[in-house]
């Protein structure tokens, strides 16, 4: 019977504990269950939050979108005035850039015309 007693103690333990291990197990499955819900409904609020505030915005993003859209028609014309502008300057630089290389070719030619022969060498007696 000495021996029985410390047995059954050892045993009536066991139990005990393997009691609190799945009572503890069931806990935290119940918290963890807990946390998974809280975090679906939270995300679930937030996407709700997001959706209400695109569509407050987009009237908004609307009004940008007509605003922009009016004032790339009312730059068109400046720009291609502008446009047209360089464009001319452009020709202007060419035609000046033509004048001023045929002006130097002819200096040059001129130049080069109007040199003086070389002297003959003299020779040696």
């Amino acid at each position: 019977m000495n021996r029985i007693t410390p047995l059954a103690a050892v045993a009536a333990a066991l139990l005990a504990l393997a009691g609190c291990d799945q009572k503890t197990s069931d806990d935290l499955k119940q918290k963890a269950e807990e946390a998974r819900q809280t975090v679906e409904t939270k995300a679930k609020e937030a996407k709700e939050a997001a959706e209400r505030g695109i569509e407050k915005a987009k009237p908004k993003v609307d009004e940008l979108i007509d605003k922009t859209k009016e004032a790339a028609k009312e730059a068109e014309p400046k720009l291609k005035e502008w446009g047209e502008k360089a464009k001319d300057a452009t020709q202007q630089a060419i035609e000046q850039g033509r004048e001023l290389t045929n002006s130097a070719a002819e200096k040059l030619k001129e130049a080069t015309d109007a040199s003086p022969e070389p002297a003959a060498p003299t020779p040696t007696p």
